[in-house]
């Protein structure tokens, strides 16, 4: 993973305008082959950030930033580059940040690709226009060095290391939100052994890890939304979403044979489905957040802070800002804290850990 201290002033402008914007940030983001053809895995090119936002239908708008010098590629010649990696990694535009101006022939050229191109003050006036408080640093998430030690908790970690590179790389540009969400639960089930609720560094991963389950959460339950009955019965549920998890009833089957060939292997196992880890809890949870799905996605940005909050210089106002965030919203505390559940019970991750979360809420509400 690149170093976040290259272009890092360009870096945290295009982080601040995600959040004026309602775009959730993720600088960093390594792009990997289409399909790895060799036995070790080859980083292509990478995003400086990713912003991705969630509209009402629960489909994730990327946008693309890149923060570059002139050097010897022309600014159309750099836009042209990043148009095709917004078609091969699936975002809807990009915003390329200059240090010197483009031509205006350059500029209108580049717009019929979906790519803007700024030099930094034009890029501060555009986000000035966006709203004022693109100049403030009123939150954790607005500091590049915050997210410098976010990225730096799991060095000397190899572990850590592999999944912190999937929620920073992998899960934000996974078009398939359930294939996303599965490996989600996979990586975080074997990694458990590792986190320990006693570091402020483990807290912070995990309710990172915890606003990245919202993210794939709130495209999970936008979909489900638009295909399951409100008043369906349980066993009609259960049957749609398990087709829904395993990609559809087709590979539902061909998942079903393969286990029972698994089990046909061992004496004395007793048969069965192929299912998320506490298949009952994970239907439970999906029928709470199916109450109030656009409510998932505004955990994020609080979840964020609070994995920001533990690893960096405590700032009141900026406690002050995650709370009024909590305060705003009765669903984002619920939800949150219902996902966080969910994650402790089913991957048998230190119950302490939910336990913190819930003193991390109380605190911030009495100090309000």
């Amino acid at each position: 993973m690149a170093n976040l201290d290259k272009d890092i002033h360009q870096k945290e402008m295009a982080i601040r305008f995600c959040l004026v914007n309602d775009m959730i940030p993720f600088p960093e983001v390594d792009i990997q082959n289409f399909r790895e053809l060799s036995t070790t895995s080859t980083i292509i090119t990478d995003m400086d950030v990713l912003g991705v936002k969630i509209d009402s239908t629960g489909r994730p708008r990327r946008v693309l930033f890149d923060c570059k010098t002139l050097g010897k590629t022309s600014p159309i010649n750099r836009a042209f580059w990043a148009g095709g990696l917004m078609t091969f990694s699936g975002c809807d535009e990009a915003f390329i940040i200059l240090r010197k101006k483009a031509s205006e022939a350059h500029r209108l050229s580049a717009k019929q690709i979906k790519v803007h191109l700024f030099d930094e003050t034009q890029f501060q006036n555009y986000a000035n226009s966006c709203s004022l408080d693109f100049s403030i640093d009123y939150c954790y998430s607005t500091s590049i060095e915050n997210w410098t030690k976010l990225y730096d908790i799991t060095l000397n970690e190899p572990a850590l290391a592999k999944f912190s590179a999937f929620l920073h790389s992998e899960a934000p540009i996974e078009k398939d939100a359930v294939k996303a969400l599965r490996k989600f639960l996979s990586a975080l089930s074997k990694i458990k052994g590792e986190l320990d609720p006693a570091k402020d560094k483990h807290k912070s991963l995990f309710l990172y890890s915890l606003s990245i389950f919202a993210f794939l959460m709130a495209q999970v339950i936008h979909d489900l939304r638009n295909i399951v009955e409100f008043d369906a019965e349980e066993k009609q549920f259960e049957s749609i979403l398990k087709f829904y998890i395993w990609g559809g009833r087709d590979s539902y089957t061909l998942r079903s044979r393969l286990t029972e060939l698994f089990t046909a292997q061992r004496e004395g196992a007793a048969p069965q489905d192929p299912e998320l880890k506490d298949w009952s809890g994970f239907m439970e949870l999906t029928r709470k957040l199916l109450n109030s799905p656009t409510d998932i996605q505004k955990c994020i940005l609080p979840l964020r802070e609070l994995a920001l909050m533990k690893i960096s210089t405590k700032e009141a106002h900026k406690d002050e800002y995650i709370s009024q965030a909590i305060q705003s919203n009765k669903r984002i505390r619920q939800f949150s804290m219902n996902m966080s559940r969910y994650l402790v019970e089913s991957l048998k991750i230190p119950r302490e850990f939910s336990v913190h979360l819930e003193e991390d809420f109380n605190d911030l509400r009495s100090s309000a």
